[in-house]
């Protein structure tokens, strides 16, 4: 009899592996550690979308949310294990101006962008309408049921809103484009959405955008002039760092980001005031797949009992 092990690769993408009974502790453990391996992502600014997913464009059923049809991207995602992966392409971006550069990190991104680190990419190709440089606000949607495409493309009932559709331990971050493309923000829902029962209580860490204030943080975005541009988010450091209540010290009203599901909803006012709603799915980190191992292997023993 053959068992059927499904291990998640990147994108949506499986590989399929059928198992007999007798395969070894090796085999299983083999099989965790190629579905971990990087593939190799553009990380370019856009220039390539290599190891990226399109995910169609922001005029288009099923991926528009609200605002403008006429503000026209392209939207990308992709997800990965950190790898002594770089900057290439002559990208501008990275952290605060005067700081830390491409993946280097600081007080506010400790054990960021370390090998093994599970990222997550979101990327944007300019069409029409709206030009760059841009501030984006991406919308995290941690339990993938509170944003919600239209039902039609510029109808009136999408939910987009993080005020509104947002609830406890979602977040959401912003890039400043117009500044080099530093990170600007990271704000969570402290409460509810106005939608989800309120009280929306949304609270950042520090900082903001146009506060003139960055920080190191553990996301980072990376732009081609006016054509595109790319960000990137180390979920595991942003989990280990901002996951807990005022980290830093900063803002006691701060409770901490919530941890990342099998797959994440966001919500993106990508350019202008077009927003969109997509799904990514994150590849696990190295101890993730090592337990979905050991439950493979538990099946199998139990299989072999029987």
């Amino acid at each position: 009899m053959l068992l059927l092990v499904i291990t998640r690769l990147y994108g949506g993408l499986a590989v399929w592996f059928y198992m007999k009974k007798v395969y070894t502790l090796t085999s299983v453990f083999g099989i965790v550690a190629f579905a971990a391996t990087s593939l190799g992502q553009s990380i370019d600014g856009g220039t390539t979308w290599t190891g990226w997913a399109s995910k169609g464009q922001s005029d288009q059923l099923g991926v528009y949310g609200s605002g403008s049809t006429t503000d026209i991207y392209e939207v990308f995602t992709t997800a990965f294990l950190f790898n002594n992966n770089s900057v290439s392409g002559g990208a501008v971006g990275g952290g605060p101006t005067g700081g830390v550069t491409g993946f280097g990190t600081g007080a506010f991104s400790t054990g960021a962008f370390a090998n093994g680190n599970s990222i997550i990419g979101v990327g944007v190709r300019r069409i029409s309408g709206a030009t760059l440089p841009f501030t984006p606000t991406v919308r995290f949607d941690l339990d993938n049921d509170s944003f919600a495409a239209a039902s039609s493309v510029g109808g009136a009932d999408g939910r987009t809103s993080f005020t509104s559709w947002s609830e406890a331990k979602d977040y959401t971050v912003q890039f400043e484009g117009a500044n080099s493309w530093r990170g600007g923000s990271l704000t969570m829902q402290a409460g509810n959405g106005t939608s989800n029962g309120g009280p929306n209580n949304q609270q950042a860490i520090a900082g903001g955008v146009g506060s003139g204030v960055s920080y190191d943080w553990a996301f980072r975005a990376f732009a081609q002039g006016t054509s595109s541009y790319q960000m990137f988010f180390d979920l595991t450091a942003m989990s280990a760092l901002y996951g807990t209540s005022n980290p830093f010290g900063l803002n006691s009203n701060f409770t901490g980001i919530g941890s990342t599901g099998s797959t994440v909803r966001f919500s993106l006012n990508g350019l202008g005031t077009n927003n969109t709603v997509f799904t990514a799915q994150p590849v696990p980190e190295p101890a993730s797949m090592a337990a979905l191992g050991l439950g493979a292997l538990a099946l199998i023993k139990r299989r072999k009992q029987k």
